[in-house]
């Protein structure tokens, strides 16, 4: 059964916009969810004064925008800013947000294609099958980004392998595990 969220009665009536999604927000909740479904997306742009002036304007959460200015100035990391926001909503138990402060700690040092590979790691695992497909596919119809490890395009063919086996395309699964493990023996030379 499904849990219950108490949420607060503020809507904006201007929306804050996330600009690099061009998705406009109208509630803490739902500034909440962006958050903690886009983890993998998190960097340092969302650490503005726009974001602080419409939280403490638009939702009325003045102490909050103080503290996301605080550590601003202090150069607090984007980690830190999250939890900040998500623990002012009062939306997350302890055990979720545990969950999230360790996510958040996984992907901090991580290059961008390999926070898409987390991202469609997550999507497979949460049984958003087709949209995990499309996140591979788009790391490997990309540039090749040569900083990371060897095995890693191997690792996204062979992920791709098990997405198109949950979805019964055996042929497909064949081929992306025989590009896989090729991937594997060609940098083992």
């Amino acid at each position: 059964m499904g849990n219950l969220i108490l949420c607060h009665d503020r809507h904006a009536a201007h929306p804050y916009e996330i600009s690099r999604i061009h998705c406009r927000i109208f509630t803490i909740e739902e500034l909440c969810y962006y958050l903690c479904n886009n983890l993998y997306l998190i960097d340092y742009t969302i650490m503005n004064e726009p974001l602080c002036t419409w939280l403490e304007e638009e939702i009325g959460m003045k102490e909050l925008a103080e503290q996301l200015r605080d550590l601003m100035r202090m150069r607090g990391s984007v980690e830190n800013f999250v939890l900040t926001i998500l623990k002012a909503s009062k939306i997350y138990k302890e055990s979720e947000m545990i969950r999230i402060q360790n996510v958040l700690e996984h992907l901090k040092n991580q290059k961008d294609v390999e926070r898409k590979k987390y991202k469609g790691d997550n999507l497979l695992e949460s049984g958003e099958i087709e949209e995990a497909i499309i996140v591979y596919q788009e790391i490997l119809n990309q540039e090749k980004d040569e900083s990371v490890d060897e095995k890693f395009y191997g690792k996204i063919y062979a992920c791709l392998g098990a997405a198109y086996g949950r979805l019964f395309l055996y042929q497909e699964a064949a081929k992306m595990y025989d590009r896989a493990t090729r991937s594997a023996k060609i940098r083992n030379y």
